[in-house]
Order: structure tokens, then C-alpha cells, then sequence
């Protein structure tokens, strides 16, 4: 089995979601982030892993990427924070010793298996469009009064 390396994973991520504004939280910017920029209109914010919140920019980016590889309990709220924020699109990577359970909790689908220098990553995307699917049950037709549908909440 041949793994990629992270750059392999961001790319096609790049081009697909084309974000005017991306921050990423890392000590560096990854390659394919620099070049991607550099071709592309799109205004980067690059974050360090650890900082606070309350120093983050006010403007909320289209897209996330978290290049630092998530490994601990801070990091993991950290991922949450920004789901809450509802950024459409996050992608992060993460070494094996976190459990694949605790990103799904978050609404994050796990993507594709990643070879750093720092060992074995694995890589989960989360998109705000797609987290809660319509389900079929939904809708007025289900529901005992269904003249009130989207009239009333309790």
C-alpha cells in the first residue's frame, strides 16, 4: 500500500474547494499551501497551533486546515472550536494515538492515510454542507400535525 504524503492529501482539497480566505494553524506553511497561494487569489492566515482564541482574526475563512498534526486533548477542543465557528471546511491530520471515535464525535470523516517524517498521519475532512444529511423521516408528511410544520418551535 502506497501513502501519501499530507501535500498530496491538501492539493486536491485546494483545488476543489478554491477558499478566497484559508488559515492554517502550524509553525510553517506546508509547500502546496505556498504555491497554491502564490496562483491563486486567496488571503492566508497562517495561526500557531497554541493561540488563544480570543487573538484569532474576527473574520471567519471559508476554509481551515490544521497542519500541525493533532496529538493531544487541547488540540481536539481545538478542532471543535472551529467546527463551531461553522467554517465551511476543515481538514486536519492526526497521528495514530488519537482514536478515530473522537473525530467522528466532531462530524469529521476520515480521509486518507499520510506518510510525514513525523510518522504515519492519518487525514479527516469535515464539511459544513454535508455534516447533517436531510434525512427522508424529516419532512411534514411524518409527523402527526403537518399543517404546523415551520410554524412552531418548542
Amino acid at each position: 500500500m502506497i501513502l501519501l504524503s499530507p501535500d498530496a492529501v491538501i492539493a486536491p482539497w485546494l483545488s476543489e474547494k478554491n477558499p478566497k480566505v484559508l488559515w492554517v494553524f502550524g509553525e510553517s506553511l506546508p509547500h502546496v499551501i505556498s504555491d497554491y497561494v502564490e496562483h491563486h487569489h486567496t488571503e492566508l492566515i497562517l495561526l500557531s497551533p497554541g493561540l488563544p482564541k480570543a487573538r484569532w482574526p474576527e473574520s471567519l475563512p471559508e476554509a481551515a486546515l490544521i497542519a500541525a498534526p493533532v496529538s493531544d486533548e487541547s488540540a481536539l477542543e481545538r478542532l471543535g472550536t472551529l467546527r463551531n465557528l461553522l467554517i465551511a471546511d476543515l481538514l486536519c491530520f492526526v497521528r495514530e494515538t488519537v482514536r478515530p471515535e473522537q473525530l467522528y464525535g466532531l462530524g469529521f470523516k476520515h480521509g486518507t492515510n499520510c506518510q510525514h517524517r513525523l510518522g504515519n498521519l492519518l487525514s479527516f475532512h469535515y464539511t459544513l454542507a454535508t455534516y447533517n444529511n436531510t434525512r427522508v423521516w424529516n419532512n411534514p408528511k411524518f409527523w402527526a400535525n403537518p399543517q404546523n410544520w415551520d410554524k412552531y418551535w418548542w
